[in-house]
Formats: C-alpha cells, sequence, structure tokens
C-alpha cells in the first residue's frame, strides 16, 4: 500500500511540476499533453515494485524518462520518480556494487538526454539531486544495519546476563539442597550411629534379628557419612572451586559393596564375573561401577524383584554389563527409558566410546546392558 501511495504521489507530483513550469517558464519548452502526461505515469508505475527489484526499478525508470526528456518536455517533473528510484537502490538493494552502477549508468545517460535540449543547468541540477537522494538512502540503509547490530548484541548480552543468572540460581539451589540433605543425613547418621550402639551393648545382642539390626544400622551410617562427604565435594565444584580431595573414584574391586547394599535393602544379587578389577584400565573400572550401581539402585526404588543378576564379560576388546531384575516395576516407578538415571548411564558409557541400552526384559524384569571398548594398548593377562 505504501508503494502504491508513493508511486502515485510521485506521478501527481510530477504532473504538478509539468504544468506549473509549463505556466511560469518563458522557456521554449514543449507543452505538457497526454504524451507527456503517458511518459510521467510510466515512469512512476515501476515504483510499485521498487522494493523487490530496487535495480530493475531504477533502470526502468530512467529508461522511460529518458525519451521523456529527448522530446523536450519539462524536464523537472521527472525528478520525483527518479529520486525515489535512486533512494530506494542505495536503501533495499542486496548487492552494494550493481547499486552503485545501476546510478551512475542513470546519471551518465540523464545528463546528455537533458543537456540535449539546451539545458545544461538542469541537466546538472537533477544528477546532483540524484545523487542526494542515492546517498540519503544509503545513510538510512547504514543507519538500520547499525541499529540491528546494536540490536542484536544488546539481545546477545542479555542472553548471556539470563544464562549467568540461571547459573547463579542452579548454585544457590545446590546450596539449598545440600543444606537441606545435609541436615537430614546428619541427623540420620547421628540417630543410626546412636541406635546402633545401643543395640551393641543390650545382653541379647547375639540374636540374628539385633545382629542384622545393628548391621543395617551401621552400615546406613557408614552411607549417610560418606554422601554428606560426595555432597561437599560436588557443592565445592559448583562453587567454581577447587574441591578438596575425597576418596579414591569406586571401581569394580569395590563391587562388593554395592552387592552389600542391595541386600541390605533386600535384593538378593548374583554376580556372574569373569573380569578382575585390577586388570581392566581404571576409566572403564570406574564407569562399569557407577553403571552397575545406577543399575540396582533402580531395582531397589522401582522395581518389586527379590533378585538381581549382575553378568561382567570380556573379549579382550570389550567389556559387557548386564545387569537384570527378575520382578515387575513398582505400581509407582517412572523408571523409564527416557529417565534421568538412564541417561546418566547412557552418557557415562558414551564418554569412554561405548553404548548402553535398557528396557524390560523377557522374564518380566528391567534389564540394563552396557558395551564398553577396551583401549586397544589393554590386553586380559594369559
Amino acid at each position: 500500500m505504501a508503494d502504491r501511495l508513493l508511486a502515485a504521489g510521485s506521478f501527481a507530483l510530477g504532473v504538478a511540476i509539468a504544468f506549473a513550469l509549463e505556466a511560469v517558464t518563458a522557456e521554449d519548452e514543449r507543452s505538457v499533453d497526454l504524451g507527456a502526461i503517458a511518459l510521467l505515469a510510466a515512469i512512476s508505475l515501476p515504483l510499485l515494485a521498487r522494493r523487490r527489484w530496487p535495480i530493475p526499478v531504477v533502470l526502468a525508470v530512467l529508461a522511460v524518462s529518458t525519451p521523456y526528456h529527448l522530446l523536450d518536455y519539462p524536464h523537472e517533473a521527472t525528478m520525483p520518480a527518479l529520486v525515489v528510484a535512486a533512494f530506494t537502490v542505495a536503501r533495499y538493494s542486496e548487492r552494494p556494487r550493481p547499486a552503485y552502477a545501476a546510478v551512475v549508468v542513470v546519471a551518465t545517460v540523464l545528463l546528455p538526454a537533458v543537456a540535449a535540449s539546451g539545458a545544461l543547468g538542469d541537466a546538472l541540477l537533477g544528477v546532483g539531486w540524484l545523487f542526494m537522494a542515492f546517498f540519503a538512502g544509503l545513510a538510512v540503509r547504514f543507519y538500520g544495519n547499525w541499529t540491528a547490530a546494536v540490536a542484536a548484541r544488546l539481545e546477545q548480552e542479555r542472553a548471556d546476563e539470563v544464562e549467568r543468572r540461571v547459573a547463579g540460581e542452579r548454585v544457590l539451589i545446590a546450596a539449598e539442597l545440600h543444606d537441606v540433605l545435609a541436615h537430614g543425613l546428619a541427623v540420620a547418621n547421628v540417630q543410626a550411629s546412636v541406635a546402633a550402639h545401643l543395640i551393641d551393648q543390650l545382653p541379647m545382642r547375639d540374636d540374628a534379628s539385633l545382629r542384622e539390626l545393628s548391621t543395617t544400622l551401621h552400615s546406613l551410617s557408614d552411607t549417610s557419612r560418606a554422601t554428606l562427604h560426595e555432597l561437599r565435594a560436588v557443592l565445592d565444584v559448583l562453587h567454581g572451586g577447587q574441591a578438596e580431595p575425597t576418596e579414591p573414584a569406586p571401581h569394580l574391586g569395590e563391587l562388593q559393596r554395592l552387592v552389600e547394599v542391595a541386600e541390605a535393602a533386600g535384593v538378593r544379587v548374583e554376580v556372574e564375573a569373569d573380569v578382575l578389577s585390577e586388570e581392566l584400565p581404571s576409566t572403564v573400572s570406574v564407569v562399569a561401577y557407577r553403571i552397575i550401581q545406577e543399575s540396582l539402585t533402580n531395582v531397589i526404588r522401582h522395581s518389586t524383584a527379590e533378585h538381581a543378576t549382575v553378568r561382567l564379560d570380556h573379549d579382550g576388546h570389550r567389556l559387557r554389563i548386564a545387569v537384570v531384575d527378575h520382578g515387575p516395576a513398582r505400581p509407582a516407578s517412572t523408571v523409564t527409558p527416557g529417565g534421568f538415571g538412564i541417561a546418566g548411564m547412557t552418557g557415562r558409557a558414551q564418554a569412554v566410546g561405548g553404548e548402553l541400552s535398557a528396557g524390560p526384559c523377557e522374564s518380566g524384569g528391567f534389564e540394563v546392558v552396557a558395551d564398553l571398548p577396551l583401549p586397544t594398548t589393554w590386553r586380559v593377562p594369559s
């Protein structure tokens, strides 16, 4: 709509200028007739497509205005359309060099065409207006590009600030979560230790049930203490500092610890392995331990199974892990292949170049299978 109004305005202004010049000038120019009006309309018509094809538009305006000047109609009447076309080619052209060339062509043709009628001053004035409109279009274009670049930079800065604030919020949430968990774990640790001590002092402490209860409480105390230590280390990392040295990373040599924890929770674990942990690369051993740990944790939390199997085997090139439970999921279970625990295990496996799959198995339970490559320099001792 704006281009239509602009084209109509250029035509109307050109016709008005032509009649005004005919009335006030005594120069020997050709009178305005229907031919002049038709040419002025044809000059303004290409402006309808000025945004889509700016360079062809300015050349089309030049092509129609040249016979208008050669016929010696009032020359200034073409200036509204020429000025708009020159401004447009500078403002909207996607290729600057052809735009410059187009304006030079217009000036080169327009100058002799007008000068041929003896109006050299008008020709020079018209070319001056033409270049003024062109450079005005360039100024508007450069200003638009500059404001867009500034807006993009500000938007990026805002996005970076949001990201920094989100990261800060995560650290705060981690700190708050640490406080809550640390308090609960500390209370649990103290209560478990006191309860275990009291049971150990009872005269009937040799009773099988009391011994089992005492063992469970001692295990709870040790687990809560170790978890508190890991929480502090993780929080130090989130704060951007160096975490205090912790215990060595767990590995398959400590697999029995996982078995004991699972059995303390009521899940009997059978281990089928032909791998000696000290024979494996440390990175693979740590990843394998964490995968088994998360798998058994899922069995405890989300399965009704009372029995699980851990299988480990290798062929000298790959370590294969399978953790299978033999019971249906609890009704409230939320474990799915897209869960956070499985995603974490998959990430660990992929970190060492392996792969992991998880899902229901034929026995009606759930199975986690991991395939971890062993470095080529590692070999199974004979």
